[in-house]
């Protein structure tokens, strides 16, 4: 099972929620609906996730609602962490990505919890 790592649980938490959305560049093998991911942070697996939905878009067509619901940021700020987080790649505005929607399947036990 691939593995999708997030660096930041954006938006407050999406993370700890049921369902959820990450911004990803366009990867059609890795990233299509039906596929389960095992979802990490920072490295540590916390949980699976079924891929539900994805949304091939253009940066530029990111709207106020598809940025505030993955981040927690306006569309400006967005574009920024995007730009940041895709600092090597050339030509970044005309990419494709995949905005999806996640739900978890199972929940990964962390060392102090039980399953």
């Amino acid at each position: 099972m691939e593995t999708l790592d997030f660096e930041t649980n954006w938006n407050g938490g999406k993370l700890n929620m049921d369902c959820f959305t990450t911004f990803r560049l366009h990867n059609p093998k890795k990233y299509a609906v039906g596929n389960s991911l095992i979802i990490s942070l920072k490295g540590t697996p916390i949980k699976e996730a079924i891929i539900m939905q994805i949304k091939k878009v253009k940066l530029s067509e990111v709207n106020e609602f598809m940025a505030h619901i993955d981040t927690g940021y306006n569309r400006e700020e967005f574009a920024k962490i995007v730009k940041k987080m895709y600092k090597n790649i050339e030509n970044i505005e005309n990419q494709d990505f995949d905005f999806m929607l996640l739900k978890t399947t199972r929940k990964i036990p962390t060392l102090f919890e039980k399953d």
